[in-house]
């Protein structure tokens, strides 16, 4: 069995809320929408496998023309079961040109889409492939608690899915003002009681002496469950002595790029949950090479965004804790996973079980 094609979309979907307001960002900026670049793998057994990856802050188009230009034609022609080789020939002959960001983000397409066909050739499920932990996975909410958001409204948001029984949220800090960062916090969970799972996220915005301040307070008065981010991602040594201080488990991953960045916060006792994220790590197959390491650490895994792909890794491998849900790509998938009971529940097709829809290929694709 051979590859015979690469073929790919690029699509600019608008997100159910912005992610920032102008304030936060550049004058008039908005972040309201995120690209999604599409990838189909065609064989010459007639099997077609789907891949896809997101980027939200730009450097979408040179995505899609890595993707055409420089993997298809180390595509074309080989055996799609192959994805190691695969993955160390693109590692090979694209190094040049960057190991990481770009390149990486291009390819996890393209290795998704590999995935996708092993399910497909197999007739399972991904989920099942991976070693069918569990039928469906517990899920929190992570689009409803933007930093320009009020209390009110991040609760008024959130309410749908914790009506629908979620374990809960994760709410955005890191302003400019971490007493307002507290005030929100402390107004949100005497909304939602303490019986709701609670994570905070500072998306590396704090200080070393912000971070210690603010993580005892979520974990003497606020009862947090996880603390997300709160250094910049290279400090590992910042977030190793934050994580000797603080009770609350130190979440990250979600900005990491490479196996080996994983690695130092696990050597350094810097994290007690990583955040795996397909995208910037290159795939489905760099992921599990995270996971195998989180694993011999005894770690857990929440992997980061992409619930259409995690809730395949959450109910495959057992150590996978949790899956976080935002609804940025609902608008292309026909038949995303969808919410029973609380729990995020796989599609049953083969592979990833997904199917782009033909409408939305029409209505939010990129005109080069």
């Amino acid at each position: 069995m051979r590859i015979t094609q690469l073929e790919s979309h690029l699509l600019r979907l608008p997100l159910p809320r912005p992610i920032t307001a102008p304030a936060e960002g550049e004058p008039g900026v908005r972040l309201d929408h995120v690209f999604l670049l599409v990838v189909y793998l065609d064989t010459d057994a007639g099997h077609r496998g789907l891949g896809f990856a997101y980027s939200i802050r730009g450097g979408s188009r040179a995505m899609k023309v890595v993707a055409d230009d420089d993997l298809a034609p180390l595509l074309i022609g080989e055996d799609p079961l192959n994805h190691e080789r695969l993955a160390a020939r693109v590692a090979r002959r694209l190094q040049n040109i960057g190991r990481r960001g770009l390149v990486a983000h291009a390819n996890s397409a393209v290795d998704v889409a590999l995935w996708d066909l092993k399910g497909k050739i197999a007739g399972l499920p991904l989920h099942k492939l991976l070693g069918g932990a569990r039928d469906a996975a517990p899920v929190y909410v992570s689009d409803c608690g933007w930093r320009w958001m009020s209390p009110e409204e991040i609760v008024e948001a959130a309410r749908p899915a914790l009506d629908q029984g979620v374990m809960g949220l994760k709410i955005r800090v890191g302003g400019t003002d971490p007493e307002s960062d507290a005030e929100r916090i402390t107004r949100v969970r005497e909304a939602l009681g303490d019986d709701v799972w609670l994570g905070v996220d500072a998306n590396q915005r704090y200080d070393y002496a912000t971070a210690l301040s603010m993580g005892h307070f979520f974990e003497e008065e606020m009862g947090i469950d996880w603390f997300e981010q709160p250094l910049d991602c290279e400090d590992v040594d910042g977030h190793a002595r934050l994580a000797d201080k603080l009770e609350t488990p130190i979440a990250i991953g979600g900005a990491l790029f490479g196996i080996d960045e994983f690695h130092g916060y696990l050597e350094h006792e810097a994290a007690a949950i990583l955040q795996p994220d397909v995208t910037r790590l290159g795939g489905l197959t760099a992921v599990l090479k995270v996971a195998a390491l989180a694993e011999r650490y005894h770690i857990p895994l929440a992997p980061h965004l992409l619930p259409e792909i995690s809730v395949q890794l959450a109910c495959g491998l057992a150590h996978v804790q949790t899956v976080e849900y935002v609804s940025w790509l609902t608008p292309a998938f026909v038949e995303p996973p969808p919410i029973v009971q609380g729990q995020l529940v796989p599609p049953r097709g083969p592979g990833l079980g997904l199917e782009i829809r033909t409408d939305a290929l029409q209505k939010y694709r990129v005109v080069s």
